[in-house]
């Protein structure tokens, strides 16, 4: 081979091995010059396109805003307490029926004042436990501090079974004056019951209503409402006045009416007497009683 044609091959392999034929990724102007030659590639890169969509996607930053206040809005806790309303009577202990006026006391209560009222324990479809008579001086101003009442259920109450008493309350004021020969009582009780009466009994009587009905043409203060579930809750209320003088006696265990042939056990304790309607042949009493002196 001659000198021009190795020349000549010489240039053409120079040629052929021209830096910028290579992929050199250190080299800035050779990306830029891969940059510009491949337009193909730009055009085939949608997905950058596709990308910067999901960039745009901030749907799902207001998504959750969008779904977040159902969760604010969806907890029933905010209407369930619908539930609370729905026993037609309060839930707490307190009475479904009106407010009493019991009026005032039957006499003045002079330099003493009225006597206050107390508490009573009410025994409702049971009884209270006896007096223990044992005499003693009766003679003084008492007013009652205490006592117990017994309470007949209604028989229409007996004859459901599951029926119970859920709440009693009772309370008295009064004061009783022994003079030498003459006793005189003043006084008022108020007791009230609640009872529980399951479905099944109101549903065969035709409802609380139905039940109310049955109960008031004994026991007028009384009421029955809805208590949620078909139950029923009843409440009954008696009340009394007594006022009264009689001539009496005192035997070792006993006050005796010289009129009305009344009797009471009674016991001196201290300060206190306890005192239980014992007569036979007449309505008693409903229970002990105990009153705390006031003046001799």
């Amino acid at each position: 081979m001659g000198p021009t044609a190795r020349l000549a091959l010489l240039a053409s392999l120079i040629s052929a091995c021209n830096p910028s034929s290579f992929d050199y990724p250190f080299d800035a102007a050779t990306d830029a010059a891969t940059s510009a030659d491949a337009p193909a590639t730009a055009t085939d890169a949608p997905p950058a396109i596709d990308v910067q969509v999901a960039a745009d996607v901030p749907p799902t930053v207001d998504v959750p805003p969008a779904d977040v206040p159902p969760s604010v809005d969806v907890p029933p806790a905010v209407d369930v307490p619908v539930a609370i309303d729905v026993p037609t009577a309060p839930t707490d202990a307190g009475s479904i029926l009106p407010p009493r006026d019991a009026g005032p006391l039957p006499f003045d209560g002079g330099t003493l004042g009225d006597p206050s009222w107390v508490s009573l324990d009410v025994r409702v479809g049971g009884t209270c436990a006896p007096v223990a008579a044992c005499g003693g001086p009766v003679l003084g101003t008492w007013d009652v501090s205490g006592g117990c009442i017994e309470v007949p259920l209604p028989s229409q109450f007996m004859l459901c079974p599951g029926a119970r008493v859920s709440r009693s309350a009772g309370r008295a004021r009064g004061r009783v004056i022994f003079a030498p020969t003459i006793a005189y009582r003043a006084s008022q009780w108020e007791v009230e019951a609640e009872l529980f009466v399951p479905q099944t009994c109101a549903t065969i009587v035709g409802g609380c209503s139905a039940i109310e009905g049955l109960v008031r043409p004994g026991l007028p203060d009384s009421r029955c409402v809805s208590e949620g579930a078909g139950n029923c809750r009843c409440a009954v209320r008696q009340s009394g006045t007594i006022n009264d003088g009689d001539a009496y006696t005192t035997t070792s265990t006993q006050i005796v009416s010289t009129l009305s042939g009344r009797r009471w056990d009674y016991c001196v304790t201290g300060e206190r007497i306890r005192y239980n309607d014992t007569s036979a042949g007449a309505v008693r009493e409903p229970g002990p009683i105990q009153l705390t002196r006031r003046a001799p």
